[in-house]
């Protein structure tokens, strides 16, 4: 690992808001430091460092894996058919339910839950496998009970699916495979 002094050797892009506090993303696989108008990066890269590299070999080895992976050939329908047999499932399963589902194209991200209990799932979807598609619609639900990625969330997601860190992972792989679909 690089000395804590030496700068970040890989691309990364800044971007000024109307913020409060800085965080750094990776959504389309390269890094995004969100920072409050006139904030230098320095301080903030120097500070996470340890977490931006984790994260950048994690999503190149995922980028290089993805080349492996064959995608499912579902219709857009049958996902739709899934994904609500899915939610009928787990609602029981959790004693809640959500207020609406949209199916559509997500530019950066599998799914969200919003406050007002409505679930969308991007439509590229319909390309995972079974498992991953369950653990997306039930890691969506569980954010109906529990808004934040916090302990007791991930506690929730590990009781129904064990390997948690693995799903996420092959999501990730997953991502930049159907990004040469559409």
């Amino acid at each position: 690992m690089l000395a804590q002094t030496e700068p970040i050797h890989f691309p990364y892009t800044v971007s000024h808001r109307d913020v409060k506090h800085p965080r750094l993303e990776f959504r389309t696989g390269t890094l995004l430091v969100v920072l409050p108008k006139g904030q230098d990066e320095d301080r903030v890269l120097k500070k996470h460092r340890q977490w931006i590299e984790r994260k950048y070999r994690f999503i190149h080895d995922a980028i290089e894996t993805s080349a492996t992976i064959t995608l499912e050939s579902r219709t857009k329908e049958e996902f739709r058919t899934q994904v609500q047999e899915l939610i009928r499932s787990y609602s029981q399963e959790l004693g809640c339910a959500p207020d609406r589902l949209f199916i559509k194209k997500m530019c950066s991200k599998w799914a969200s839950c919003s406050k007002n209990g409505t679930l969308t799932l991007n439509s590229l979807g319909q390309y995972l496998p079974d498992n991953l598609v369950e653990y997306i619609v039930f890691h969506e639900m569980v954010h109906l009970i529990n808004r934040n990625h916090d302990q007791q969330f991930w506690k929730c997601i590990r009781n129904k699916f064990k390997e948690s860190e693995n799903f996420e992972k092959n999501l990730c792989m997953f991502w930049f495979q159907v990004q040469k679909i559409e």
